[in-house]
């Protein structure tokens, strides 16, 4: 049923790749008009979210950017089918990176880096920085269950030669790489932990929230550069993305700055553009009342 579903799919799926963006975007108002209004994909999560993170807010304002936000995931949903059928030098234009030399500069000191982001603005098209960084790039995703449309993201978000690990290999290559080539490492890392797993509660929004310590970990036992990529959204369609430099080397760092910086950083471009985060996934799904193990606390949750 799953080979089915894909062969059936995926004509249309291509078609709309090669549509022109106007019709692209008319396609994605009247997408957006079942997912909201009809399905109601995730409403309920999407407005607890935002009432977590924004409680001085509303309920109408609450309701627009719940309207904003699901309108923005249909668009980047479908910027993301559109990249099948873009060139490299469309997908430059459209995604702008304002200063790949802070990234080279690791480069051409044989450096391995580590490039932290969240389910901000356009994180899909960041595959195009690949293009323009003197690194061999690892992405690090979560496959999805059907296979042939996680072979169809795959070769999506490999189409500018980046090269996908899955999450759950991620750390193993990741210590693997390190000590045999400088490579850049780039991945989604606002992802929340199950209870059982949690093991480090940062702030984000002035709440306790489960976080994943994979990435600072191997930062810090290979001397790694870690940065935040912040991404702009510019107008429909266009973004902008910019390094900012967290650590020059992870070795260095006190235990969970890496960590609690990036949400930091995080939380501050959130707040500037709220309507433009995945507010759909269940951030703060753990709590400190429901995980059972062990776990630290960030100093900015103690306070």
């Amino acid at each position: 049923m799953q080979a089915l579903a894909y062969y059936l799919t995926y004509p249309f799926l291509w078609v709309i790749s090669r549509l022109p963006f106007p019709i692209v975007y008319i396609f994605s108002d009247f997408v957006y008009v079942i997912v909201y209004y009809i399905i109601g994909y995730r409403k309920e999560v999407i407005k607890k979210n935002l009432k977590i993170a924004f409680p001085h807010k509303s309920e109408q304002e609450i309701t627009l950017l719940s309207k904003k936000s699901t309108r923005h995931f249909c668009d980047m949903f479908l910027e993301m089918i559109k990249s099948m059928g873009m060139s490299k030098e469309a997908m430059n234009k459209r995604f702008v990176c304002k200063n790949p030399e802070l990234v080279n500069a690791f480069a051409k000191a044989n450096k391995p880096i580590i490039v932290m982001f969240g389910h901000q603005a356009s994180y899909e098209w960041t595959m195009v920085l690949d293009d323009i960084l003197d690194y061999k790039v690892y992405a690090i995703y979560k496959p999805i269950k059907n296979k042939k449309f996680n072979e169809l993201i795959v070769s999506i978000r490999n189409k500018f030669n980046s090269e996908l690990i899955a999450m759950k290999e991620a750390t193993a290559v990741m210590s693997k790489s390190a000590q045999q080539e400088a490579a850049l490492f780039a991945l989604v890392a606002d992802q929340s932990p199950k209870a059982a797993r949690a093991q480090y509660f940062t702030n984000f929004f002035n709440t306790p929230s489960a976080v994943f310590k994979g990435a600072e970990r191997i930062a810090k036992e290979h001397a790694t550069a870690v940065t935040f990529l912040r991404v702009t959204k510019v107008k429909r369609g266009y973004y902008d993305a910019e390094f900012v430099l967290i650590s020059e080397n992870g070795a260095q760092t006190k235990d969970w700055e890496i960590t609690d910086t990036f949400f930091q950083l995080l939380e501050d471009q959130i707040i500037k553009q709220p309507e433009y985060y995945l507010w759909s996934h269940k951030r703060w799904k753990s709590t400190l009342e429901n995980t059972k193990r062990a776990f630290e606390l960030s100093p900015r949750v103690q306070q």
